[in-house]
Order: structure tokens, then sequence, then C-alpha cells
């Protein structure tokens, strides 16, 4: 894993706590639209495509099982409250099967960084976007530091920045499987886990929960 540290901005403030982003943003809006709405809506599903998509991926490679992914049609999503403090839900993947902090960490990360990920590859990041990709985790951050509380933004071995860090290095190995993904998620906007695992043509791991499968 990467030692290296980023420097985090905290010009943004949700429900007065700031929140820190890896890119400065001279908007200073928590809104996720202000960031994103530039895009066209087909972008802004693909994007919400691959955010599900790389949480599902890099969860079945760490040896995680997948129950299903699901996202919410782009005319129900464009019309959610703004991300930040409404913690809007466009999108979601449920599993279980994780076992280790480090993946539990690279999974949570892996949306946000699949989403930035993304922009780069189709030359339409920008640093305002990316603000708005961050922004757009704010539900899968607060639940990571929910249930770790020793991680957060101030340097050290527990810097967010080593989530993303693992979170980068497995969306690059396993790009063409999350954009495999993406591409059915956004059509079919459901998949089971072993429709998932099939179209990645990953193994769907060992279901260790009381959910239905």
């Amino acid at each position: 894993m990467s030692t290296d540290l980023i420097t985090w901005y905290d010009d943004i403030t949700i429900n007065g706590v700031p929140y820190p982003t890896r890119n400065t943003s001279p908007l200073n809006t928590q809104n996720s639209s202000d960031y994103l709405g530039d895009l066209p809506s087909h972008h802004r599903h693909t994007l919400r495509a691959h955010h599900e998509a790389a949480h599902a991926i890099t969860s079945l490679a760490a040896g995680g099982h997948i129950h299903h992914a699901q996202l919410a049609p782009p005319s129900t999503a464009d019309s959610l409250p703004a991300t930040g403090a409404s913690m809007r839900s466009s999108g979601a993947v449920t599993g279980c099967g994780l076992h280790h902090g480090n993946d539990y960490a690279m999974v949570f990360a892996a949306g946000e960084r699949a989403e930035d990920h993304w922009l780069r590859q189709n030359n339409l990041w920008t640093p305002d976007r990316a603000v708005g990709v961050e922004l757009c985790a704010y539900a899968d951050r607060t639940a990571f530091l929910a249930g770790c509380p020793d991680a957060g933004f101030n340097g050290g071995a527990s810097d967010y920045c080593h989530a993303h860090n693992l979170a980068d290095q497995a969306i690059t190995h396993h790009w063409d499987a999350i954009t495999a993904v993406a591409q059915v998620l956004a059509d079919r906007l459901y998949l089971t886990g072993q429709e998932l695992a099939a179209i990645a043509q990953m193994p769907n791991g060992t279901h260790t929960c009381n959910r239905p499968c």
C-alpha cells in the first residue's frame, strides 16, 4: 500500500462539520449538483453506475459475497436532493463476507475513486467535478468512519488517503470488470450477485450473513 499522504482541503462544511476534499473548491457549497451539473444526465448516470460497480467488484476481489446491486433511473436520481447533508441514495450494493479492515476501507472508497477514474479516462476531469464526486461519497465516508473512528483526515497511518490508495490500485487492476458491470447496471438498474459475478467473470464469495442471497 502506498504511504504517500495527500493534502485535504476544508473548504466545505456539512451540518457544521468540515468535509475534507482532495481538491480545493472555490464554490464552497455542499451540493454535488453545483459541481457536476454541467455534465449531461447520461454522463451522471454512467458515473453512478461505475460508483456502484466499483463497490461490488472490489468486494468480489477481496473475497466478498454480493447479494445485489441497484441503481436509480436517471429521471429519479437527477431529481433527488443534492448530495451532502441529505445523504441521498441513488444506488446501492449489498454484500457480506469481508473480514479485514483494509478490505472494508478499499470497498467504501472505491465508489468515489471509480467516478474520478472514469472522468479522467474520458477527458472530463476537472478539480470542480472531482469535488462533486467526493461529495457523492458522503454516505460512504460517513458509514466507514462510524465503523472505524480511528480513521480521519489528519495524516498518519489511519489517514483516509490510504483507503483511496487501496481503492485506486484495485480499480486500475479490475477496471475492465468494473466497466462491464457498470454498462449492464446502467441499462438494467438491478443485478443479482450471481449475475454481477458472471458479467465480471469473478467468483461470488462465501455468503456469511443472515440476509437472503
